[in-house]
């Protein structure tokens, strides 16, 4: 699979949309998707097509075992693979965002793997446009066996070609749409059974198709479990950690201009966990209407409000009214700009769509604490359900409850669309919600 660097400044509505009936689920790639589409090429249908162990060119088998392996038609391996493999880029604790830059139409970013499980540093991207998958950028693929894993050792949280040692991402990744880049906000120094995880922001620019990192925090612990959301008129990523490892911090990261030191950006300032010993595997999201960030909080089944003016401000509980879900941990929440309302989506509740609305604006700032009105987008009664199809289709291991990121909101005019993403051998999925 080569590399492509096109992208574009346009976001041209997909053909397949129009197609598309209102709350209904479509599988919009792989080997026979639906709404009359035909499949893309082969190499092109699949994530795992782009895996970059599958390339001889990166990955030539260095072994007579190796050899033989491959000949008997088994997965390759590589010095990159981990305990899973490149499965772990979807599986393994790890989102994707939306870049609505890349591609005519936007793409899917995917990127990750952490801890034991996958030390690839590949960055991939599922084209909405043209529904394939392209690998956007190789990753570290010149290293010898240990230069992967524990004991190899990095302090900078970079490999040698400049990109990061991937982590799980969990909620940790968001996009930035003027600057068209991938932002993560945390890094590892280490992976293996013992990861080492450092508060190092990276940044993934989808026009050079390059990474750059920021400054190191000198206090703060973003380790595993952590969510964040873009906070686009600030030009802040806000991030809360979680609470493995001993994470401390909500804090917010600006990628503004370069520092002189070979690093790009700046963090605000650092203020305590807002949810001690409950922050693991929330979800947040600005409402930029209202300027208010509300947060999934499954360990008390409840909403919260934090104040993107004041985040020094204690989180505040918010009261739900209507068909509110559980509220389950690895879920997603997302803005739907036509809608005008946050969208909530876990894949336990079969496949429904979830809105959550307030009132157009805020009466004041002291005054946050408001009743939020829920609605479930039902999918038809003979759609198919994504996750239960997916799971049916794919040959790895798979976390069933997890999505963080990989659902997302795409918007083309007055249409807004949900895309997931679930395993690297499952299609892509989409549903319009306008």
């Amino acid at each position: 699979m080569s590399i492509s660097k096109g992208v574009s400044t346009t976001n041209i509505t997909p053909t397949w949309v129009e197609r598309m009936s209102m709350h209904r689920w479509h599988a919009i790639s792989g080997d026979a998707p639906d709404l009359e589409l035909q499949p893309t090429l082969e190499g092109t249908r699949y994530l795992v097509d782009t895996d970059p162990a599958r390339d001889p060119e990166l990955n030539p088998a260095r072994t007579p075992k190796e050899r033989l392996r491959r000949m008997l038609g088994r997965e390759p391996k590589s010095p990159w693979h981990g305990a899973a493999g490149f499965s772990a880029i979807t599986e393994g604790w790890n989102g994707a965002v939306y870049a609505s830059r890349s591609g005519s139409s936007g793409s899917m970013i995917v990127f990750g793997g952490g801890h034991n499980d996958y030390f690839g540093s590949d960055v991939h991207a599922f084209d909405l446009g043209s529904r394939q998958w392209r690998r956007i950028a190789d990753g570290y693929v010149s290293g010898r066996d240990d230069e992967y894993g524990a004991g190899a050792r990095y302090p900078d949280a970079v490999y040698p070609d400049g990109s990061p040692l991937p982590p799980h991402t969990y909620d940790y990744v968001q996009y930035d749409s003027l600057g068209n880049d991938y932002i993560l906000l945390k890094g590892q120094t280490e992976l293996g059974p013992k990861v080492k995880a450092v508060a190092v922001p990276h940044l993934f620019n989808l026009d050079t198709l390059t990474w750059r990192h920021g400054p190191q925090h000198p206090t703060a612990i973003l380790n595993s479990g952590g969510w964040t959301t873009w906070d686009a008129s600030r030009r802040v990523l806000w991030g809360h950690s979680g609470d493995d490892g001993g994470g401390n911090a909500f804090i917010g990261f600006s990628p503004d201009n370069y520092n002189g030191n070979g690093t790009f950006g700046h963090w605000t300032d650092q203020f305590p966990n807002k949810l001690p010993a409950i922050a693991n595997h929330n979800a947040m999201q600005i409402d930029p209407v209202r300027d208010l960030i509300v947060v999934s909080v499954h360990a008390r089944d409840a909403l919260y409000a934090i104040d993107p003016a004041e985040p020094g401000r204690e989180i505040e509980r918010l009261e739900s009214i209507g068909p509110k879900p559980v509220l389950r941990p690895y879920a997603a929440m997302e803005y739907a700009p036509n809608l005008g309302c946050l969208v909530y989506f876990s894949p336990l509740d079969g496949g429904i769509v979830y809105t959550i609305a307030a009132q157009p604006e805020r009466g004041s700032r002291d005054e946050i604490v408001e009743k939020w009105s829920w609605n479930l987008c039902q999918p038809k009664a003979d759609t198919l359900d994504p996750i239960a199809d997916a799971a049916n289709r794919s040959r790895y291991p798979v976390n069933l409850s997890q999505t963080f990121g990989r659902f997302r909101i795409a918007s083309f005019g007055a249409i807004d669309v949900a895309v997931l993403v679930r395993h690297v051998d499952s299609p892509v999925y989409a549903m319009r919600l306008t």
